[in-house]
Order: structure tokens, then sequence, then C-alpha cells
């Protein structure tokens, strides 16, 4: 008999978390449907839209599929994703808990009803307030397709924090097309701009795959090599199909180990992805602003 409740009162307790899990999930398929009908209801376009949670950090993508603004200007793509982050961050209840907001422009085409083929045209990246993260290029008034490779740090005075990423760093194919980018970034309290900070306690990797079928699986192993010796492995969680996303979180003494070498390659779901020279050096710069 005490077995008996023993076992019944196991069955009724992963019931009410059972219970409990699908009403989380309800309620976050709820968030994303309200953000997708606002985006819908201002622009009539096809769009996606889906959150990309990994450790302790989420991301939430908007991609606009075959809009009319893929075969106009960069800066028209550019004020439509600074109008969809406004939305965003006007009709997401958990505004608060994302890192950042991702809004891009897909080309897709359908042959023989089961084959896609999706090319990612331009990309935007944003803080979860809105802003643009922008590169220092473009905040000179340079423009052009694709990614600039560049270090940026900004400054919010109102939350007195920086934001310190690096973008443009292309692991695999073409920037605006099917392939692989990487952005690392980290936040730290204080001005980096007129003194150095001491170190976050982790450097976000946000990894993008853009191609024709999923590249990954959901979880795959993500190992840094630094001058050929690995210095840190962890499972990668990807979300997404054709356009698919993770948000690795690395700590800083890893990162530190892998910045002090002369050659770091990063190997994704067994695939060597060296980084060139200057993309290296791109990253190694994101240290110049810590102790």
């Amino acid at each position: 008999m005490h077995a008996r409740r023993i076992i019944l009162a196991v069955l009724v307790t992963s019931s009410l978390l059972t219970t409990a899990c699908f009403r989380e999930v309800a309620k976050s398929l709820t968030e994303v449907r309200k953000v997708y009908e606002a985006l819908n209801k201002e622009f009539g376009e096809s769009v996606f839209v889906n959150v990309n949670e990994g450790s302790n950090h989420l991301a939430l993508n908007v991609s606009f599929i075959n809009s009319a603004l893929n075969s106009r200007s960069r800066d028209e793509r550019a004020a439509r994703a600074q109008r969809a982050a406004e939305i965003v961050k006007q009709t997401y209840t958990r505004i608060n808990n994302l890192d950042a907001i991702w809004v891009g422009f897909i080309r897709q085409e359908t042959h023989y009803v089961i084959f896609h083929r999706s090319d990612m045209i331009d990309y935007f990246s944003f803080y979860k307030d809105g802003r643009r993260i922008m590169s220092r290029a473009e905040r000179s008034g340079v423009t052009g397709s694709g990614v600039q490779l560049e270090v940026t740090a900004t400054y919010s005075s109102t939350s007195d924090v920086s934001d310190v990423s690096a973008s443009g760093i292309q692991l695999e194919g073409q920037p605006g097309g099917l392939g692989v980018t990487v952005l690392p970034h980290f936040t730290v309290p204080g001005d980096v701009r007129t003194e150095k900070i001491p170190p976050p306690k982790t450097v976000t990797f946000d990894f993008a795959s853009y191609a024709e079928k999923p590249r990954f699986r959901q979880t795959e192993p993500i190992t840094f090599l630094a001058d050929e010796k690995p210095v840190l492995q962890l499972d990668g969680q990807f979300n997404g199909k054709d356009a698919q996303f993770c948000l690795l979180p690395v700590p800083y003494a890893a990162f530190r180990k892998m910045i002090a070498a002369e050659q770091l390659t990063i190997k994704v779901c067994g695939k060597d992805y060296p980084l060139k020279p200057s993309e290296f050096a791109t990253l190694q710069r994101m240290g110049d602003y810590v102790h």
C-alpha cells in the first residue's frame, strides 16, 4: 500500500510538471504569435518569427520571405528592419529577457513542390531596446553589400552598460548569401570607450547558417582550437530550418586563451572553420576593451 501511494504521488507530480511545461510552451507560442500578427498587419508580407534559446541567452529572429524590398536599396531594408525591431519591442512581452533582435530578408524558391532554395539577402542586428548594432563603417555613412568586418563598442547611458561586438566573420559562403556567419559579443557595466572595464563572465557567439536545407542538427558539438589545441568544447543548440541560429555562451577565461593564440579554428559538426588573419585580428581587438 505504501509503495502504491509513492507511485501515485510520482504520477501526479509528473502530470503537474508536464502540464506546467505545456502551459509555458503555449504561453511562449502565444507571445511569438502576437509579434507575428503585428508584423503581418504592419507590412502585409510573408514573415517568419521564432525565438532562439541557448543557455540563458535569447534572440528573437524575424525573417521577411520574398519581400518586395529584396530588390530595393539596403537603406530601405534597414528602415524596415528598424521598424520591425520597434514592433518587437512593443509587442513581445518578454522583451527584457532578450539579448538581441535579428531581422533578415530571405529570397525563397520552391521547385517540384518539395525542393526549397533560400538565399539571405540581408540581415540586421538590434539590441533588445531597438537600437541598431552598427559597424563603424556604417556609422560613417559607408554602405555596401554584405557585412563589414569591424569591432563596435557602444555605450548606453540609461543602463550604464557597454556592448562590444565583432561583425563580418564569415566561416563559410559569402556575406548576404548561403553560408555560416558568427557574431561574437559581450556586455559589461560601465563605458568601455573611456576606460578598460573588468571582463564579462561570458562572450556570446551568435552563429547563423543559411542553406537550402538544414545544415546542422538541433544539437551539434562546437569546438574552439587555439593553435590547433582544443580550448573548449560545448554543445550548440540550433533552431530554425533553412535559416538556423545558435547562441553559444563562452566563458571569458576560455575566450582569453583563444585571443592569446596566433590562430583560431572553430569546429562545428566535425568541420573545421579556420579564421582568416583579418577575422582573428578583429576577434582579438574585442579583448582590448577589458582588463
